[in-house]
């Protein structure tokens, strides 16, 4: 696999399915070890993003994931789960940050880590494309305060037009912001 192909549509394409997706999904998180399986293997990574998603959205937040503590010791997320319309951010996170230090798909789920830089927060693109920009700016600037990396997780065939049940939990989105999230929902506000 090519870097270069990590667009939406090849990954989409990757999943074998059959089927045309809409929706990819992404987790961008500070990493704190690098050597964690779930740092380093695409389809682990993407199954504890899946079991996050679910357990956002009940209010479980902190450390426990389906192989135990997690959060933070392994990763940090900066935002929830993230869901963009027919758009991959590996592209944008390679010419942000740089080739990665580590990639890996596989069946289109991915993971990259990066070394994180200064990158400015870029107005001028469309709506997934700035609000990734946002997080990752967030991201790194974080990493870089902590001494940590940036680890991006990803994978299409997901539900973008289901309810975003974070917007009706209040509770939730609250708890997000007390743990160091940037922003609480799943896609852009004017999406």
């Amino acid at each position: 696999m090519h870097l270069e192909q990590l667009d939406f549509d090849t990954l989409n394409q990757m999943t074998g399915l059959g089927i045309r997706n809409d929706t990819f999904a992404y987790w961008l998180l500070v990493l704190h070890d690098s050597s964690s399986l779930y740092a380093q293997d695409a389809d682990q990574a993407e199954s504890v993003m899946s079991y996050r998603y679910d357990v956002e959205e009940q209010g479980n937040l902190e450390g426990e994931g389906p192989e135990g503590s997690l959060v933070p010791e392994v990763f940090v997320p900066i935002a929830p789960v993230t869901l963009a319309l027919r758009w991959s951010p590996f592209p944008a996170a390679i010419e942000a940050l740089g080739r990665p230090l580590h990639a890996d798909v596989n069946k289109g789920d991915t993971l990259a880590v990066f070394s994180p830089q200064v990158i400015p927060e870029i107005l001028d693109l469309a709506l997934d494309e700035q609000h990734f920009n946002f997080l990752l700016h967030h991201a790194c600037a974080r990493a870089l305060k902590e001494n940590a990396l940036v680890l991006l997780v990803g994978s299409p065939g997901w539900a973008y037009h289901s309810q975003d049940c974070l917007e009706e939990e209040p509770e939730i989105r609250k708890r997000m912001k007390e743990l160091g999230f940037v922003y609480t929902l799943r896609k852009p506000k004017s999406a």
